[in-house]
């Protein structure tokens, strides 16, 4: 059984290598823009400020060629480490890095003593493996009491119907993120409590349509760049997502904020 895991742990590493060696930079994308600005909106209603705060995020795919919302969580003062079973991932990250430490390791076994951290932070990641719930109990471990956990995972019930969008890219051996489990928001939360978290918020990221990332991406990969029409598309949406809770909540990314007891 050690062994199968050994195999099936390797298998998933050089997969995730073979996509990060050659995926392009998408920062500039005005749809990653925006996602960044919907991660710091998040953060900024749900932590306490972040100065002298450890923080712990699972993965470092936003790090490598996204978001790079862990270079901002440093620059806010928190001590950041950030883990990815990539190697590739964790070097494209590293080499960018702004004051966090970067390992290569799997998210289901956690390099770090218990009660380590005050935040983990993952998004994205937990949908991509069969024992997220192994997963889970890992980042219970490594938080202090009264420690959160934001987890963010893909909405089954998109309105913009990203899961249906991915699930026929996949079938056509167009989606390279595959497999990718999405969740409804009950579900989630209940895998969540029945870890031992008690879930203090539960809310949601990106209600846009998927296609319009989906485009913007496909061009970027063919060096093709127009971020002003991207912008205008995703004004209008960025603005709803700011106003309202209920439409944050129709998301593509459900996110549950939990809290482990004191």
């Amino acid at each position: 059984m050690a062994i199968d895991c050994m195999h099936e742990l390797r298998r998933q590493r050089e997969r995730w290598d073979q996509i990060a060696i050659k995926f392009p930079d998408l920062f500039p994308a005005a749809s990653t823009q925006y996602y960044r600005e919907r991660e710091i909106e998040l953060l900024g209603r749900t932590v306490e400020p972040l100065n002298g705060k450890r923080v712990l995020k699972l993965d470092l795919w936003n790090e490598a060629v996204n978001t790079r919302i862990l270079h901002w969580m440093s620059a806010a003062g928190a001590t950041c480490h950030g883990l990815d079973v990539s190697h590739v991932t964790a070097s494209r990250a590293k080499a960018g890095t702004n004051g966090f430490t970067v390992i290569q390791a799997d998210m289901r076994h956690v390099p770090f003593r218990d009660r380590s951290f005050d935040l983990v932070y993952t998004i994205g990641t937990l949908e991509h493996i069969e024992e997220y719930r192994e997963a889970l109990r890992e980042i219970f471990r490594v938080l202090k009491p009264g420690g959160l956990i934001i987890a963010g995972v893909p909405y089954k019930w998109d309105p913009f119907l990203r899961p249906v969008l991915v699930s026929l890219l996949d079938a056509v051996g167009k989606y390279p993120y595959s497999p990718e489990k999405s969740f409804g928001q009950r579900e989630f939360a209940q895998i969540v409590k029945s870890v031992g978290y008690r879930v203090k918020e539960q809310t949601g990221l990106l209600a846009f349509p998927g296609l319009i990332r989906l485009m913007e991406l496909f061009l970027l990969r063919r060096k093709v760049k127009w971020p002003g029409l991207f912008s205008l598309l995703l004004t209008p949406f960025g603005r709803l997502e700011a106003r309202y809770a209920w439409y944050r909540a129709k998301g593509y990314l459900l996110f549950v904020v939990a809290e482990k007891p004191a």
